[in-house]
């Protein structure tokens, strides 16, 4: 049986979460960089989420993914991501690339700036990455149940199937959690901390 492995990235292999990080960015340099059809494209979404209130995360989430970017956008984005880089959740990346584990890393950020970040700054050789994407005009959010229904389309696991070691912060990773053997907690909030040891106790390897 393959050992299988499967990282969060927000709050967990990056130490903030990078969608909101991903907004400011996007907003403020397509400002100072004149791209100003995509500058008022994000400022009307940002109103519509945040001082109308009349678009959901989900519809505001798939239609920044929609948007066109410089080419540019996800490089210059990833370096402002490096700092954040969790260099201890790194160390257990690469033992587990060294010791041929199968990786996941799995993630409700976009894939458009998410690949672009593992590519540039991971340096173990092969892994599956997984983020949100836009499929037959819906987002597929990749977010709690969609995580594990999303590795079994991507055949990193089958259905049901137990693997040996899930990395995350957050308990809205329940359903990665209930098939993994082991849970290594880095950073949680106190009540995903809470509820981690409520229902998992004996699964749990390291807390922070």
């Amino acid at each position: 049986m393959d050992k299988k492995v499967v990282f969060d990235f927000d709050k967990t292999l990056i130490r903030i979460n990078s969608f909101t990080h991903w907004i400011f960015f996007i907003w403020s340099n397509s400002f100072l960089t004149l791209e100003l059809r995509l500058f008022f494209a994000i400022s009307r979404l940002i109103f519509k989420r945040k001082i109308s209130r009349n678009l959901s995360h989900e519809l505001f989430k798939r239609e920044i993914i929609l948007l066109e970017y410089p080419p540019d956008y996800c490089s210059k984005f990833s370096k402002k991501l490096y700092p954040y880089l969790n260099k201890d959740v790194m160390n257990y990346l690469e033992y587990f690339g060294e010791n041929n584990y199968q990786i996941a890393i799995s993630s409700a950020a976009p894939e458009i700036y998410l690949k672009e970040f593992i590519q540039n700054y991971i340096t173990v050789n092969q892994f599956l990455v997984v983020g949100a994407t836009i499929e037959e005009h819906r987002l597929n959010d990749n977010f709690g149940e969609k995580k594990v229904e999303n590795l079994i389309k991507k055949g990193f696991l089958d259905s049901g199937e137990k693997f040996d070691v899930l990395f995350t912060d957050s308990f809205d990773d329940k359903t990665l959690a209930g098939l993994a053997k082991e849970i290594y907690l880095i950073s949680p909030d106190e009540k995903s901390k809470a509820e981690f040891f409520k229902f998992f106790p004996e699964k749990i390897k390291r807390k922070e």
